[in-house]
């Protein structure tokens, strides 16, 4: 049988470079816009106190309303400069401790593990008993290599797959997905979540949410559940 589905009890315990350039052009741009108005302001305020009826002066309150404006928006503008550089610092410093990670053993949410020394092992919950749940495992190029019905049992079940294909050959080593048709025994559709263990072998820190290498796949740090040396 290529096949063992085991129940296990237990719970699990439980951050650019892109980004920074970006908000720093939208400041930079702001800046620019702001003193290019500023200017324009000056130079239309020389003109007009030069050109002014001496009978009707100007009145200067609304000078000196326009200059606070406009200080007041460059003030904001310099603070956002500032809390971008604090953000590029807590990133970066983000980034060096995800370094940390790698060569740790983490669990995370995924469906994909790897096919090493005829197993790859699988963490499958279903929401409810699920004793008529389809198990389909697909390698890299997504070609189904293995499927068969399992009985579930609600909770936490380790499902464990040798590497014998569906045509009796032994799959050979590498990354492969699972996916879980949950079925209860009335045949309604069971929600089943799925996770996966591995080795931290990179990080990449060029989005929003870093992202952990794992048996060859990219995690979102958000999906790693925990993490043992």
């Amino acid at each position: 049988m290529a096949t063992d589905v085991t129940s296990t009890t237990g719970t699990s315990t439980t951050g650019t470079s892109s980004t920074n350039t970006t908000t720093t052009s939208k400041s930079n741009a702001a800046t620019s816009s702001v003193m290019a108005n500023y200017e324009t302001f000056l130079s239309l305020l020389t003109t007009q106190l030069r050109v002014q009826n001496p009978l009707e002066p100007m009145d200067a309150e609304k000078f000196t309303e326009q200059l606070v404006q406009f200080s007041a928006v460059e003030q904001q503008i310099q603070t956002n400069r500032n809390l971008e550089s604090m953000l590029a610092a807590l990133v970066s410093g983000s980034a060096l401790n995800l370094v940390n990670y790698i060569g740790k053993t983490i669990e995370a949410n995924a469906d994909v593990t790897k096919l090493e020394n005829g197993q790859a092992l699988w963490k499958v919950s279903p929401a409810e008993a699920a004793p008529r749940s389809v198990v389909t495992i697909r390698n890299e190029a997504g070609a189904v290599v293995y499927s068969e019905t399992v009985d579930l049992t609600a909770g936490e079940n380790t499902y464990t797959w040798d590497g014998t294909t569906t045509a009796g050959s032994a799959a050979p080593d590498g990354n492969y997905s699972i996916t879980v048709d949950g079925r209860s025994s009335t045949d309604a559709a069971v929600a089943v979540s799925t996770k996966v263990t591995g080795t931290v072998t990179a990080i990449d820190t060029s989005t929003e949410e870093p992202f952990l290498t794992v048996n060859g796949a990219k995690l979102p740090l958000s999906e790693i559940l925990s993490v043992r040396g």
